[in-house]
């Protein structure tokens, strides 16, 4: 495994890691809102692409964890392009499984319709619109109040460690998928926690009715939350995956 930094004009640093495999065929893993690339979940996704001998890659966002940048440069737009720079720097024309956690899920599957050597969507508590839902439900209307004039929230113990910004909010608006098509042919697995309390069912069938694709399913894990760290969780994660790469090989 390499880790390694990816330096840009005028944009933060991104720190990945990067392992060649032998198969033309590479899975990306997308991390969560606030989390980093090295984690429980991350090294389980690293040990299937090392079974099957395919290329592995992981990242820091911009303003998460070994990557530059402050918690208030963050938008899902600055993800998606972290996400694609690193691709380019690595991966470039290789075919890809994007597996998304959470807000990467968001970001795994704008990617996927933007980008034709995506072959395959692996989402796990996948979160699009996330930010929306965030707005609507959960902030106070006089955090909104301060947020539209500028002001800066978190990361604090209160904002659950997210930084929620007036650019945060506008950015998300313009990277919506669930109002629309989701175009995207490829093989997707979805799994959520029925514990979970950031993203409900509702969401995943709503992602299922936008794909395009005809191949899609959704695994609900019984007693698992939003996390999906549980031994249960990481074992499904190793099956879905493993499918997946066999599908698309």
């Amino acid at each position: 495994m390499i880790n390694s930094i990816l330096k840009r004009k005028n944009q933060p640093d991104i720190a990945y890691s990067w392992e060649k495999g032998n198969e033309n065929l590479a899975v990306v893993y997308l991390h969560g809102w606030s989390a980093q690339r090295n984690s429980i979940k991350g090294n389980t996704l690293l040990k299937i692409a090392q079974k099957y001998k395919c290329h592995y890659l992981s990242l820091d966002y911009t303003a998460h964890g070994e990557s530059g940048g402050e918690p208030s440069d963050f938008t899902v737009g600055q993800g998606i392009q972290d996400v694609w720079d690193v691709v380019q720097a690595t991966v470039q024309k290789m075919p890809v499984i994007l597996v998304g956690n959470s807000i990467g899920g968001w970001i795994g599957l704008y990617l996927a319709q933007q980008y034709e050597q995506v072959v395959g969507f692996l989402g796990l508590a996948p979160a699009p619109d996330i930010t929306q839902y965030v707005w609507d439900k959960l902030l106070p209307d006089y955090v909104k109040s301060e947020i539209e004039k500028g002001h800066i929230f978190g990361p604090s113990p209160e904002t659950m460690g997210f930084c929620f910004t007036q650019k945060l909010f506008q950015d998300g608006e313009k990277h919506f998928l669930l109002e629309k098509e989701i175009d995207f042919n490829g093989p997707v697995r979805m799994m959520l926690g029925d514990k979970d309390d950031r993203v409900d069912i509702q969401r995943l069938y709503k992602i299922k009715d936008r794909l395009t694709s005809k191949n899609v399913s959704i695994t609900l894990m019984k007693g698992s939350n939003h996390h999906l760290s549980e031994q249960q969780d990481l074992q499904m994660m190793q099956t879905l995956l493993s499918g997946l790469i066999q599908e698309v090989l």
